[in-house]
Formats: structure tokens, sequence, C-alpha cells
């Protein structure tokens, strides 16, 4: 029940169908930051990051069916393991229900810069210009007061103004 209260989103994908799980998330050696890599077309799949969230929560929502309904959560984990990393994600979007990006991570359809402008826009990115799906040009921090007006009544009145254009 509380996986279909608060983890809905991901049982309404076909992970049979090849494109739901064709990608997978990687750390790049030269640079120690995320990658994508597909897991049909390129070697090193075996070094997956658990961004597979998705994928987790229907195959834990699909144990849980089949297994007794009486059966304690504990117990059920004793038994199949492999399912604490979803149960840990469901108990914590029930308690915190923005804590997840509710997509398929793993899927062909996934776009990086997606998640990448929702984080950026925590730091004050504004005015997104993706030049292409990899990268993106932003504006951080237009309006925010400089240091000599911090003092001023309206200096936290900022967030995202739009400045007028200069003709």
């Amino acid at each position: 029940a509380m996986i279909e209260d608060h983890a809905a989103w991901a049982l309404g994908y076909d992970f049979a169908a090849a494109p739901e799980r064709q990608q997978f998330w990687y750390v790049s050696e030269e640079k120690l930051e995320p990658r994508l890599g597909d897991r049909f077309a390129e070697p090193g799949a075996e070094h997956e990051m658990p961004l597979d969230i998705a994928l987790r929560v229907k195959a834990l929502h699909e144990a849980l069916r089949a297994s007794d309904g009486e059966e304690r959560l504990a117990s059920f984990l004793l038994r199949q393991p492999q399912h604490r990393y979803a149960v840990e994600r469901v108990q914590i979007a029930a308690r915190h229900p923005y804590s997840e990006i509710r997509d398929n991570l793993i899927g062909a359809g996934c776009l990086p810069i997606d998640m990448l402008r929702c984080k950026l826009s925590f730091f004050g990115a504004s005015k997104f210009d993706p030049k292409s799906d990899r990268w993106t040009r932003i504006t951080l921090y237009q309006g925010a007061p400089l240091f000599d007006e911090l003092a001023r009544p309206d200096a936290d009145d900022w967030w995202l103004p739009v400045l007028e254009a200069v003709t």
C-alpha cells in the first residue's frame, strides 16, 4: 500500500521493453562525474550506479504481491535482501514527498539535462539556454543584491526578476 500511495509513478513502466532499461549510469574514471551509457551497445553496465529506482520499486511491488500478505517486512527482506534499497526509497518518499525524481532514469527517453536544470534552479539558475541535450547555458543569480545593497529592506526580494531589455 505504501508503494501505491507514494511511489505509484514507478509502476507504470514496462521494463520487459528494452527502451525502458536502455541506459545505465556510471562514474567516469577521468572526471569522476556521473555519465550515461547504452546498456545494449557499450560495455560498463557492471559498474552501474543504483539509479534504476523505478525498476527496483516495481520489482519490489511485484515480489510483495507474490508473497504472503501477513508476513512482516523484516522477514520478507531477510528472504529477499535485494529489495532493501527499494524499501528504503519508498519509506523516504512516504515521509518526504519531493525526495525522489519521479522518472525512469534508465529509460531511453531520460535526458540528464532535465535533471540538471532542476538541480541548477536550486542554486539560482534561470534563463536556461540549451545548445543541445548534453549541455546548457544559464544565468546565475540575476538581480541578486550586491554586497553594498544587502542592508536594504528589500534585499531578499530579488528571486528571479526579469531585467528589462536594453535597446
